[in-house]
Order: C-alpha cells, then sequence, then structure tokens
C-alpha cells in the first residue's frame, strides 16, 4: 500500500481520531462512532476531573460530564473540528471548556444530556481517585492533563491483560502485572515470583522483558490514536507530554 493511502498517516493506520474528524464528510459511520464510543471511554474520568475542579459539585459534574459527550456523540463538536487541533486530549478540554460556560448561561443544569445516559459513568470511583489525592495548587488544567496520561496508561494496561488473558495467561499475567513497572524490579521478587508461578528465574525475568516490551507497543499505539495524522516525532512528543503530565506539581 502506498504511502499517500488515505489508510495511513506514514508509518501509522488510521487512527480514532482521524476516523471521528472523518466523520465529517460522510466517512465510515460505524467505525467512526466505534472510535468515538472507545476514545469517551477513556476521557470521561479527565473531563469529569476538571468539572470537579473547577468547583462544580459531583451531581453537576456528572450532568456536565454526560451532557458533554451527548454533545460530542451526536457529532455536533466535530461538525466544524478544525483537523489542525491534532491533540483530541487537548481539542476536548478546549471544547468541554465553552461547554461549561454555556452550561452555566442556562435558566436550568442540563440534565444528563437530556434525560438520557451516554456513558456508563461511575461518579463514585471517580470521587474516589479524587480524594486520595493530595492536596496541591496544581490547576483544573493541569489536574486534567494528569488524570488524561493516568487513563491512557489504564487502557493500556486493559489492553495487554485482554491479550493475555486470550493467549490463556491470566492468572501469570495478573502475578507479573505489577512488574510493569521497572522501578519494580529485583532479585528477591524475581526468585518468589518464579516459585509461585513454577518458573525459572530467568524465564521470568523474559516474561517481565516481553510484557515491557508490548507495552511500550500498546501505549504507543495508544497515543497514535488520539493523534489526527501521528507521525514518529508527534507519538514522541506525546508520549513526553504525558510523562511530564505525572510528574508536574507546580
Amino acid at each position: 500500500m502506498s504511502k499517500t493511502s488515505p489508510t495511513h498517516h506514514g508509518a501509522f493506520p488510521v487512527t480514532r481520531w482521524s476516523m471521528v474528524l472523518a466523520l465529517r464528510e460522510g466517512g465510515d459511520l460505524q467505525a467512526g462512532r466505534l472510535a468515538l464510543d472507545e476514545l469517551c471511554k477513556i476521557y470521561w474520568r479527565p473531563i469529569y476531573s476538571y468539572a470537579r475542579f473547577q468547583g462544580h459539585s459531583p451531581a453537576d459534574a456528572e450532568d456536565l460530564t454526560q451532557s458533554f459527550f451527548s454533545f460530542v456523540l451526536e457529532k455536533a463538536l466535530f461538525s466544524s473540528a478544525d483537523s489542525s487541533l491534532g491533540r483530541m486530549r487537548n481539542y476536548l478540554l478546549t471544547a468541554f471548556s465553552r461547554h461549561i460556560k454555556h452550561w452555566q448561561r442556562q435558566s436550568s443544569a442540563q440534565k444528563r444530556g437530556g434525560g438520557r445516559e451516554i456513558l456508563s459513568i461511575e461518579a463514585s470511583q471517580a470521587e474516589d481517585e479524587l480524594s486520595i489525592q493530595p492536596p496541591d495548587h496544581r490547576t483544573p488544567e493541569l489536574i486534567y492533563q494528569r488524570m488524561c496520561a493516568l487513563r491512557i496508561i489504564e487502557a493500556t494496561v486493559e489492553q495487554l491483560a485482554k491479550e493475555q488473558e486470550e493467549a490463556g495467561k491470566k492468572e501469570q499475567f495478573q502475578l507479573l502485572r505489577a512488574r510493569l513497572d521497572p522501578t519494580q524490579a529485583g532479585s528477591g521478587n524475581d526468585a518468589e515470583l518464579a516459585a509461585r508461578l513454577g518458573m525459572t528465574h530467568d524465564a521470568v525475568r523474559q516474561s517481565i522483558s516481553r510484557l515491557r516490551k508490548r507495552f511500550r507497543e500498546i501505549m504507543r499505539a495508544m497515543v497514535a490514536g488520539t493523534l489526527a495524522s501521528p507521525t514518529d516525532e508527534m507519538v514522541q512528543e506525546e508520549l513526553a507530554a504525558l510523562r511530564n503530565a505525572l510528574v508536574r506539581r507546580e
């Protein structure tokens, strides 16, 4: 397939974000809707968190999130989307900020997308995640970016877990999952894992190495999927931005 094929951006296949943008031009509705559903599942908690740190109550934050994604899933958000806004997380934050202002101007709060629940939102779970974070002076925008990074990591782990389960390695993955973090290396831990798994020490280390490699591959693809026209350089920049969002405290 040539590099100019509409189904590829350089070395990357059509991404979730590019499929969403294609809806404006009558693209594949089924594929675009599926891509948008997947992106909404990734980003609803960052969006909800942003509303909460803007000072909205849990109930209002949930209403805002539901009404916003109702708008998103009905394609209105992307009817005039600027393709130059190539990062999904930034585009959603800008759009949601406008949505909050519009919502606040209404005489009565919009209730969960006009009475319909668009997403399965577990607000109590989101509240637990917010409550365990130590208080700091970061802005709602920085907290949103951090939540986006965490959700990308979670989605990557979920995909890796699904692959391992399909390969008949569910229990092994559950034991090795914590070792995806390279800071958790240690010969004592490896020996204990080897005993529990009935594997040699070297076999455990090789399994951990393969899982980490696959984790990086999935995360790279996940990040590319949130960019409209990804290149190697853009993906690396986005990965760096997500890493920075996890450690920034100002």
